[in-house]
């Protein structure tokens, strides 16, 4: 009787555990679909299941399952009695009609009512696989691998969040499987079903899934290594005029910005760096409303040659001192003819062959082998000086010095389509109100995009429509995107002032790889770090890198020289000098600072401090300690034996033997071994020898007998049976 009650509640558990995993279909259905209530069908599920296991006749189940789905179906979709005949005469007209409609494959054309009978004809399948799989074939591992595959289709291609689901189903999964492997073992060995032995298998199982959840929530996530191929695959639906999907990197063409991209971890350099910055490649000045253009074509522009090692033809930022020059080497992964390079640069070495040229236009270095042919360099070196901006100067900047009255400069680097909606130019006002020069006007817009919560956003970032600015759908529609969206619209926002300006391409500094030495770094630059971001000129610095980006740091140095006096003002004041009292003189000891030797209060708050950063990571732990502790103690028979023995091999005491003994006996009471109440020393010896098929435990207990009737113990006793003791300890380790 014990038997069969432990085989039912084995399979009631089983039969449990694949309703909850055919429940994890229904549960995205609300939120992918237009299901308004999922409760019938769940309802419909337990109930076949439950029919399934109680093994009514095949006639009874079916009337009953029918039932259920003609009242699911009138409660769902009719009103009235659900005896009365007039619903069951609609319904059998809309299923004829509909049976039409599915043999001329006019899908979209079905009405509710149909859909909802043929998924209640699918769970019913699928509930009798359910029921095929647990009581017949003892396995659910096809199911299982469906049901994950499954919730991660669902997660990764819709908006159905499965994080908590694939959890479920990796926990019903895995005791699901656990207790119909144990099913099939004991039928295949024809074992005793005893409540000991399952508790045996099913303990170990729960546990085991308990910590390793545990350690899958507390152990750190490394990031994917492929990229999301959900926006490449999406691409493939869209309509010629429709968003596309860019691949991330460096790209020449960029009169059509927008729309989701897909990352690409593709190195591209390697960079033996002494301090992070951005790689410039070039600069674009020409916005068209959709992208950048280069307002003089290619072949229209002197490009300036030079040798390698020879000075760039680049102008260098003003600096208000001379800073150390500083090399660096790159390493080419993926191999371009132009070359990246740090703001300030002033020499290029690795081409010794050919040569560099310069175009002065877009700022961009190509590195040649003869006339018109480049050349793609494995390495180079670089050495510049990083520059330093002074803010006194960008904030004396105004459109009366010697650049501003240039009108082919201005013209160019405050170029703006006539379609540029007003607003645009409206918003830089409103932006710029309260500042009184360029330095603060810039500052204010570069700050704006992240104290107005624009978000960054790789993925859910359209393309502007036929007619529309980009710049105007970034900063009043969408509000979210990547480095082209911001660093387009700062330009843009700038120039609508008047004050020049230009986009610019390149890397940023790349993700650190190791440290070559006690000067270099290493990092790798890939295809994921490519960047746009803004450069802005005030007259007599030049050209200054703004990044408006949310999330990035362009690494700019400022030279802070707002309070610095006139240099042609020779008079420095003297801070006025108080007299102050003087201290009595204290012993050194004294005078000691509190925070030089030990405190108790200084020790509490540092431990107050800790739990307060890391309690989250304290209690993952804790429970972690708890289950880890938990599952000791319920295995412990299988390594208790082992500490005894290490224990007891080093005790050389008289009374060794006896302590030894009664050991023996607390770790066969776990083995389930129990002595009965009223049993002798020999007859538990007898029984304990029969269940092992030794003689072991008969001469431990006459030995035994014989010390605690008279005998004294000595330490030979227990040379003399320490083998015997140790091999059967040993055995109630399996």
């Amino acid at each position: 009787m014990r038997k069969d009650t432990a085989n039912s509640t084995l399979k009631v558990v089983s039969y449990l555990f694949g309703f909850l995993l055919l429940w994890e279909w229904l549960k995205p259905l609300k939120v992918v679909t237009d299901t308004a209530s999922l409760t019938y069908f769940v309802v419909f599920i337990a109930l076949a299941l439950a029919l399934s296991y109680f093994r009514i006749h095949y006639v009874i189940t079916a009337s009953v399952k029918v039932l259920f789905i003609l009242y699911s179906l009138h409660e769902l979709y009719y009103t009235g009695s659900l005896f009365a005949p007039g619903w069951l005469k609609k319904f059998g007209q809309d299923l004829w009609s509909n049976l039409g409609l599915t043999l001329g494959r006019e899908w979209p054309s079905l009405s509710f009512e149909y859909r909802s009978l043929l998924f209640f004809v699918l769970l019913w399948l699928m509930t009798y696989l359910i029921h095929y799989w647990i009581s017949v074939r003892k396995t659910i591992l096809l199911f299982y691998i469906m049901t994950v595959a499954y919730v991660c289709l669902i997660d990764t291609f819709t908006v159905y969040e499965g994080d908590s689901s694939i959890i479920r189903v990796v926990l019903f999964g895995f005791l699901l499987m656990g207790l119909l492997a144990l099913e099939r073992l004991m039928q295949r060995e024809n074992l005793r079903g005893s409540k000991m032995s399952r508790h045996r298998w099913i303990v170990p199982l729960t546990v085991m899934l308990g910590v390793s959840s545990v350690v899958a929530f507390a152990a750190p996530k490394a990031d994917p290594l492929w990229p999301d191929p959900v926006p490449y695959l999406q691409s493939f639906s869209e309509d010629a005029g429709g968003s596309g999907v860019n691949k991330i990197g460096y790209d020449t063409d960029d009169t059509k910005l927008g729309g989701p991209f897909v990352g690409d971890p593709t190195v591209v350099f390697n960079a033996e760096v002494t301090r992070e910055h951005y790689w410039k490649i070039e600069s674009k000045d020409l916005y068209t409303g959709k992208g950048w253009e280069q307002s003089i074509p290619d072949d229209q522009q002197a490009a300036l040659p030079f040798d390698s090692g020879k000075k760039v033809p680049i102008p260098s930022p003003e600096s208000g001192e001379e800073r150390d020059l500083e090399s660096e080497k790159v390493t080419v992964e993926r191999k371009y003819s132009h070359v990246v390079y740090p703001y300030g640069v002033e020499t290029i070495n690795g081409n010794d062959k050919g040569y560099f040229s310069f175009n002065p236009i877009n700022e961009k270095v190509t590195s040649y082998r003869e006339l018109d042919e480049t050349v793609k360099l494995d390495e180079y070196e670089l050495s510049y000086r990083p520059p330093s901006f002074s803010q006194k100067k960008m904030k004396a900047a105004n459109e009366e010095q010697e650049i501003m009255q240039v009108p082919e400069f201005v013209n160019r680097y405050t170029q703006l389509p006539d379609t540029t909606p007003q607003r645009v130019r409206d918003l830089a006002v409103e932006i710029t109100s309260e500042e009184d020069n360029w330095y603060d006007k810039v500052r204010a817009i570069e700050n704006y995009f992240s104290k107005e919560a624009y978000v960054y956003d790789q993925f859910d970032v359209p393309v502007p429509e036929e007619g529309q600015d980009y710049v105007d759908q970034f900063l009043f529609e969408t509000r979210r995107g990547y480095c082209d969206n911001f660093s387009t619209s700062m330009v843009v926002l700038v120039r609508a002032l008047g004050i020049p300006a230009r986009w610019a391409k390149g890397y940023t500094e790349g993700e650190y790889s190791r440290q070559v030495d006690s000067t270099y770094k290493l990092y790798e630059v890939s295809n994921n770090n490519a960047h746009s971001w803004v450069e802005v000129f005030f007259p007599e610095v030049g050209w200054v890198p703004f990044e408006p980006t949310v999330g990035f740091s362009n690494n700019v140095s400022y030279q802070y020289d707002l309070d610095v006096p006139d240099p042609e003002n020779n008079e420095v004041p003297v801070p006025e000098q108080k007299d102050t009292p003087k201290k009595p003189l204290q012993p050194e000891e004294d005078t000691a600072s509190p925070g030089d030797g030990f405190s108790l209060s200084g020790l509490w708050d540092d431990a107050k401090s800790f739990v307060a950063d890391n309690w989250g990571k304290i209690v993952m732990v804790s429970i972690l300690l708890i289950i880890i502790t938990f599952a000791l103690y319920l295995v412990r028979r299988r390594w208790m034996p082992y500490l005894l023995i290490l224990y007891y091999r080093g005790k050389s005491s008289d009374d060794v033997f006896s302590e030894a003994y009664l050991s023996l006996m607390k770790q066969l009471e776990r083995y389930g071994l129990k002595m009965d109440d009223g049993q002798t020393l020999r007859g538990y010896s007898r029984y304990i020898d029969q269940f092992f098929g030794t003689r072991e435990m008969t001469s431990l207990t006459n030995n035994y007998e014989r010390i605690l009737y008279g005998q004294n113990p000595t330490s030979e006793d227990w040379k003399k049976m320490r083998e015997l003791w140790e091999n059967l300890i040993k055995r109630t380790t399996g």
